[in-house]
């Protein structure tokens, strides 16, 4: 079963901060800061230099969920729609069936 991460940014770093603490040194010297504020809310966390490296490469794998690629024309970010927002064109495998499909439907005399 996964759980949806929570909407709060303080809380999500507390929860994150938690699921690593068992492998982290506790000895270890804090080797980075992070300030956390939401609206009125402030939130710092010192990190080691262990969890300093963990939530960088979490942040690095993230990707976004409207995230489909680059555009194979130019080379601009692709939507979930399969459109590319620079140039308008319809990418991807089920984009360029769609595409091939919409050009001939056009083309038949009717």
């Amino acid at each position: 079963m996964t759980t949806q991460p929570p909407a709060d940014p303080i809380e999500a770093m507390e929860q994150f901060l938690a699921r690593i603490a068992p492998y982290d040194d506790p000895g270890a010297e804090p080797a980075a800061t992070v300030d956390v504020r939401v609206g009125r809310l402030h939130a710092s966390f010192r990190l080691t230099d262990r969890a300093a490296r963990a939530l960088t490469e979490a942040l690095g794998r993230w990707t976004d969920p409207d995230d489909a690629g680059r555009c194979g024309d130019c080379g601009g970010p692709v939507g979930r729609d399969l459109v590319c927002s620079a140039c308008g064109r319809l990418d991807g495998i089920f984009g360029a069936t769609v595409a091939h499909h919409a050009a001939r439907v056009a083309d038949r005399p009717d």
